[in-house]
Formats: structure tokens, C-alpha cells, sequence
């Protein structure tokens, strides 16, 4: 085999290769150019923090995309959602309702969006482009003047939530031995990959942490619970925040999903080729309406994510945090004509437009060149795509 084919084999076959090799280069170009700043515990934390919202968006937009649609209106979604969970805790509804109905709000806009989809037949760049415009009416109109709605303007004290200790105890022992149960399965298979057993001990080591966490210093004792800390707190020492770490379990889970199941699979034929899927008895419809749904609940929950953190409301939350999210699951990897992808790429892809938004601002390079650099990265990231499409 030539090294040419070779090299388009093995991109291929590993959707993110072509991103991790470009972030290889342009962790390298930074690290050399500002070591002192740019390896910085400040610096990494920064990258990470800034794009933990990003990245689970990017979870709900890689699903639609490899089945062969778009969501434009995922930034909108955010908006709402948020909206709806900090208006709703500062108005006295406890904060796991407020939550949920955040969640709630975030499902129906991505069923509103899957819906008419399936039943108009337009395509779902231009459904979601004019949902994104009508949802975001909702926290303009809602939140007149301009106005900023704060959490501490009613409450100087964060949420608490009180969970029985037995309850705690329960769900996490649960939780840990269905992922046990899931690694062991996997780790058996001989036909898996390195890359699914990477992603399974992943998983597995962040539940073990919940469980220690939550287990070993009071097991059966009540549980108090910070949620703006357990959702985006600061972890000690350092900068870092728990906002990272649900943006890391979130993906490794539906990796997972998408990789080890008949619903993943399903996502993969929907794209790649909607009409032979349907004959196999692929619900195609219900598949999209789906990461539909999927994409909206994400963008609801990275909205509460945020929330937790800014404490606060805007009408612009998540303006042009779309466009962001979809040329990063494009360098990630994800072809644009659907049935390819993945999303570790897509993780890959989000770290990389926060590594190079920090690392221009540190080599002092204005801020209005990091869009230019990301725009070319995706071009880039798209001639890489059709470079393997052969391969496919």
C-alpha cells in the first residue's frame, strides 16, 4: 500500500486523527512560542472552564450532523433554558423543579425543531435558522431593556439541596455497578476497539470518583448538597471547575451510546444513507426527532451549567455560541453530508478553538484574528474529510 492510501486509510478509520494531529501541532506552535504562559496551570484551566458549554453542546450537534441534519437554534435553546431555570428558582420554585423545567423547556424547543422537520420536509438548516430566530424573541421580549436578571439580587446564598444519605447511598452503588457491569462486557468483546475500552475505563473511573466521593466520608448520613458548586464550583487546588468534569462524563457516555448501541448504529445509517436505512427498518423519522430532542435537553443543561457559574441571565445568552459549536465538531472531524464522525473528535475540536483563542490573546494577537483562525482551521478540517471520503 502506498504511504499516500495508507495515510487515508488511517483517517478513515479514526474520524478525530485529523484533529488530534492539528491540535498536536498547534499545542506544539503555542507552547513553544509562550512556555512560560501557555503551560500554566492558569492558562490550561482557562481552556478548559471556557469550554466545557461548548463542548457538551457539541455532544447534541455531532449526533444530528453524522445523522444528517443540522441545529442552528442550539444557542437559542440555551438561552431559553436558562431563562426559564433562574427565573423560575429566584421566583421560590425549589431548584431541582427550576431545573427540570429548564430541562423540560430545552426538550420541546429540539421536539419543536425534530418535528417540523419530519412533517414539512424543508431541510433542517433553515427550520432550525428560523426557530433560531424565534426562540431567541423569547428572552428578548422577556427580559426588556436590556436588563441582566442576577441571583443575587434575591439570595446571597447558593441552592442547597439536602439528599438522604441512603438514597445517596442507593443510586450511586447502582450507578457504579451498572458501568461495572457495562466495562465488563466491553473489555471481554474481542472485536472492540482500544479506542471504546479507553472511553469505558474513562466512565468507569469518573463513577468511582462520585462513589467515593459520596460514600466513604458519611455513607449513610444526609447529604448537602451545593448545586450552583456541584453543577460549575471551583475545585481546589487550582482553577479548574466541575463544570469540566460533566463535560468529560457527558461525552465518554454518549460515545458509548453511539458507538456500542443498535440507537448509535441507527444514527450512523440515518446519514450515511437514509434510504437503504429505512428499507432495513430504521425508523429514520424517530431517529431525528430524537437528536433532536437529545441536542435541545444538552443545550438546556450546558445553559444551567452556565448559569451556575455567571449567576446570571442576559437576552443574548449563547448568541453565536452555534456557529462556534458546529466548526468545531467540523474539525473534529464530523462530515457535513451526514454518516461520519465522531465525538471524541468533537471534544477534540472544542479544546482546540479554546487553545487558540488563548494562545493568540497571549502572543498578543488581536482578538478579532481568532474567527479568521478558526474559519481557516475548518477549512482545512473539510478538505481533510473529503481527502478520506474515498477511503469511506
Amino acid at each position: 500500500m502506498k504511504p499516500y492510501d495508507a495515510i487515508r486509510t488511517r483517517l478513515a478509520r479514526s474520524p478525530e486523527a485529523g484533529a488530534a494531529a492539528g491540535f498536536s501541532v498547534i499545542f506544539l506552535v503555542f507552547s513553544l512560542a509562550t512556555p512560560d504562559t501557555f503551560l500554566s496551570h492558569s492558562a490550561i484551566s482557562s481552556i478548559l472552564n471556557s469550554q466545557a458549554v461548548p463542548g457538551i453542546l457539541a455532544i447534541g450537534i455531532t449526533l444530528l450532523m453524522i445523522s444528517g441534519e443540522f441545529d442552528l437554534s442550539v444557542g437559542s435553546i440555551l438561552g431559553v433554558s436558562s431563562l426559564a431555570f433562574l427565573y423560575a428558582t429566584v421566583n421560590g420554585v425549589p431548584v431541582l423543579l427550576a431545573a427540570g423545567i429548564g430541562l423540560i423547556v430545552g426538550c420541546l424547543l429540539g421536539l419543536i425543531n425534530g418535528l417540523l422537520l419530519v412533517s414539512t420536509g424543508i431541510p433542517s438548516f433553515i427550520i432550525t435558522l428560523g426557530t433560531m430566530l424565534a426562540y431567541r424573541a423569547i428572552p428578548l421580549t422577556a427580559i426588556s431593556g436590556g436588563r441582566i436578571i442576577r441571583y443575587a439580587d434575591y439570595s446571597r446564598e447558593s441552592p442547597i439541596i439536602e439528599v438522604p444519605g441512603l438514597v445517596v447511598f442507593i443510586l450511586t452503588l447502582a450507578l457504579f455497578f451498572l458501568v461495572l457491569w457495562i466495562a465488563r462486557d466491553i473489555w471481554r468483546a474481542r472485536n472492540q476497539s482500544i479506542k471504546s475500552k479507553v472511553l469505558v475505563a474513562v466512565a468507569l473511573l469518573f463513577v468511582t470518583y462520585l462513589v467515593i466521593e459520596a460514600l466513604l466520608p458519611h455513607p449513610l448520613m444526609p447529604v448537602k448538597i451545593d448545586f450552583f458548586y456541584a453543577l460549575n464550583g471551583r475545585i481546589e487546588p487550582g482553577n479548574y471547575r466541575t463544570g469540566i468534569l460533566w463535560w468529560i462524563g457527558l461525552t465518554a457516555v454518549f460515545a458509548i451510546i453511539l458507538s456500542q448501541s443498535r440507537f448509535g448504529n441507527a444514527v450512523f445509517a440515518t446519514g450515511g444513507n437514509a434510504q437503504a436505512a429505512r428499507l432495513q427498518g430504521i425508523r429514520i423519522d424517530r431517529v431525528r426527532v430524537t437528536n433532536f430532542v437529545i441536542s435541545g435537553f444538552l443545550a438546556a443543561l450546558a445553559g444551567i451549567i452556565q448559569v451556575a457559574r455567571l449567576k446570571s441571565v442576559d437576552p443574548l445568552r449563547g448568541t453565536g455560541l452555534e456557529l462556534e459549536v458546529i466548526a468545531a465538531v467540523v474539525i473534529g472531524g464530523t462530515l457535513l453530508t451526514g454518516g461520519y464522525g465522531s465525538l471524541i473528535g468533537s471534544a477534540i475540536g472544542t479544546a482546540l478553538t479554546g487553545m487558540l483563542r488563548t494562545g493568540l490573546v497571549l502572543m498578543q494577537v488581536p482578538s478579532n484574528a481568532f474567527r479568521g483562525a478558526i474559519g481557516a482551521i475548518m477549512i482545512a478540517a473539510v478538505v481533510i474529510n473529503n481527502f478520506v471520503r474515498k477511503e469511506r
